[in-house]
This record gives structure tokens, C-alpha cells and sequence, in this order.
């Protein structure tokens, strides 16, 4: 299924203008959440909720992955209605590194060395029979220690219920890509808070290309996405990646970068844009073709609710439009709300 803009935006992007100042958007319901997602410790739920990502429909149900950016596991979920119910986790990495690993561990970045502890999880996504989590890639936020763990892109098989097929397939290729990552690749291993270092917040696949979303670095007013191959990401041996990867600036504004992303049916993106550190600074929703990144056009704001929107998800056709899920972090087992977004099928 096909989206195209309500003609006020469509006429505004074909101005030509870098931004436009799109409504604020009105949330449409809130999501209630049936149970806990499980925190960095035992029997605590979790309040730092960052990725959420779901396998299409089936009666009316969505089989999710959720991560949260303080353990080194994700969370299967299910959504039917406007009820999210967590279930089982499943662990991403183990306390130490894996002799296994795709690729070679990055070297010599951040300004000091840490140890190895969570996984730093910010984005999923899914596509084809496979979920996709990927670490900060950032050095630590405190200290801007360098922790490896942090440095993992993990690929999950599933079966067509969702349940695991195999074991999790964990690859250091991603830090290759970032470091060719053009004018962003020069932010690469350095501190988010003092540097505007290099930091993964955003993930979708289309095809065989994961696009990533960098809430840092912000440059003159841009954000960046990256696209990488996954033949590239997942091959087989401990080969760093040598194949270039795709990037693009966005136009982001002052300070701001991706917080997520989500794919649509016909391959553009919905990226969640968002403050680069911590500045006090709105969330919105921006409109991505990867054939024409220039073009991108901005859907709205959200309302301010003094909690970070960290996810963003599209949810199943209803015949009213479309409409996506926001994840915000900060309160127990996050805060989701559904919004109905200024695009029409077509």
C-alpha cells in the first residue's frame, strides 16, 4: 500500500522549502500495557524503553520486539488493539564477548577504556523473517568510556509466529559502515555529550539495505541516515566490512538528529527527529525517500510531554489512514499513544 501527502504538505514540498512548519500532531489513544517489561534488575520494570518494532498483522495481532537501552536483552510483545502485553525476553549478548562475532571489534575510539556490560540497545526492526537490534555505538554517556558491548548488531531469525529459529547472529560490521559514514563518520568513537559523538538511535530494513538513524552528530542543521548492505553486515568470517555505505543528510534542524525509524509499504521512512543531547527541543515526524532525500517532508510536531519519544511503529491498515505508535521513555513500561498521520493510501 501506497501513502501520498494531503495536498497542503505535497504543495509545500514542491517549493522546494528545507523545512516546513507542519501542526502539531493530536494524539489519537493511548496504549495500555498489560504486564511488565523487564528492567536491568530483577523483578524491576523497565522505564528507559527505546526500539519497538513488529512483524505485520495476523488476526488482528502484532508478534513486537521491544529493547531497552539499560540490559543486554529485548522483549517479545504483542499488540491487538490498543492493549501492548510484554512476553518472553530474549538475551542479545552475554556477559562477555563472543568468540563468534561477524567482523572485527572497533579500536582505539572514546577516551578511555570500559568494561564490557550492556548491550546499550536503541533501535529494532524488522524485515523478511528476521528482527534486527543494534547497541548505541556510542561511547558510554558518563565517563565516554569505550564498552564494546555497545558495539553489536544482532539479527533474529524468526518463524512465522515469531518465535525464535535459531540462534542470535551478532556482527561488529556496523562500526565499519559509521566510520565511512562521510562527514558523520568523522564522529565516530567520540563522546555524545561533549563531542556530538556518533550515536545510533534509529534502524529499518528495506530489501537488503538496514537504513540507520543517527540522533548524533547534528552538523549545520542536518541529520544523517546511513544505509548498509546486509550481505555486507552478516557475511560470513571475522573480515571487517570494505563495502561504502550509503549516506544522506536531513534536514533535521538545529541540535536534532533521528531518534528512530520506520519503514512504509512502498520503501520511504517515517524518521522520528528529536534533540541530539539532552536540549529542550520538540520531537516530530519527517517523511523520507531514500530515492529522493532531498524531498523529505515534515508531518508534524508532537506535543510536548516532558518524556523522550524514542520509538516509532507503524500499526496494521484500519481504513482510516495511517497511523503509528510513539514510544516514550521515562515512565514505568514506557508510554505509548498512537497518532494519525497527514498521508492517504493511494
Amino acid at each position: 500500500m501506497r501513502y501520498r501527502l494531503f495536498a497542503p504538505l505535497l504543495a509545500a514540498a514542491l517549493l522546494g522549502a528545507s523545512i516546513v512548519q507542519a501542526a502539531t500532531l493530536a494524539p489519537e489513544q493511548r496504549f495500555r500495557t498489560l504486564g511488565d517489561f523487564s528492567g536491568r534488575k530483577p523483578g524491576k520494570p523497565a522505564r528507559d524503553v527505546s526500539g519497538l518494532a513488529c512483524m505485520p498483522a495476523a488476526n488482528g495481532t502484532q508478534r513486537c520486539l521491544l529493547i531497552n537501552d539499560e540490559g543486554s536483552f529485548a522483549q517479545f510483545a504483542r499488540i491487538a488493539e490498543n492493549r501492548i502485553t510484554p512476553e518472553a525476553p530474549l538475551p542479545i549478548i552475554g556477559t562477555d564477548a563472543a568468540p563468534e562475532t561477524l567482523g572485527q571489534p572497533p579500536q582505539g575510539i572514546c577516551k578511555a577504556p570500559g568494561r564490557f556490560a550492556e548491550l546499550d540497545g536503541e533501535a529494532v526492526a524488522y524485515a523478511d523473517g528476521a528482527f534486527y537490534v543494534s547497541g548505541s555505538h556510542g561511547c558510554s554517556r558518563k565517563k565516554g568510556e569505550f564498552r564494546l558491548s555497545a558495539f553489536h548488531l544482532a539479527r533474529i531469525k524468526v518463524d512465522a509466529e515469531g518465535s525464535p529459529a535459531g540462534k542470535v547472529e551478532l556482527t561488529y560490521r556496523l562500526s565499519d559502515m559509521l566510520r565511512a559514514a562521510g562527514p558523520a563518520g568523522a564522529f565516530f568513537g567520540r563522546s555524545l555529550m561533549d563531542d556530538n559523538g556518533l550515536n545510533v538511535e534509529g534502524l529499518a530494513v528495506v530489501g537488503d539495505t538496514l537504513w540507520v538513524g543517527l540522533r548524533a552528530p547534528s552538523l549545520g542543521n542536518r541529520g544523517f541516515l546511513v544505509g548498509a548492505s546486509l550481505k555486507a553486515l552478516f557475511a560470513p568470517g571475522h573480515a571487517p566490512a570494505t563495502e561504502a555505505p550509503r549516506v544522506f543528510e536531513l534536514p533535521a534542524g538545529g541540535n536534532r538528529g533521528i531518534r528512530d525509524l520506520a519503514p512504509l509499504p512502498d520503501g520511504r521512512l517515517l524518521a522520528l527527529l528529536g534533540p541530539a543531547q539532552e536540549q529542550a527541543l520538540p520531537y516530530s515526524l519527517l517523511l523520507v525517500d531514500p530515492a529522493r532525500p532531498d524531498a523529505a517532508t515534515p508531518l508534524g510536531d508532537l506535543p510536548g510531554r516532558g518524556d523522550k519519544a524514542e520509538s516509532v511503529t507503524v500499526l496494521p491498515p484500519d481504513g482510516k489512514g495511517l497511523a503509528v505508535l510513539i514510544g516514550y521513555d521515562g515512565p514505568k513500561n514506557g508510554h505509548f499513544e498512537s497518532y494519525r498521520l497527514p498521508l492517504e493510501p493511494r
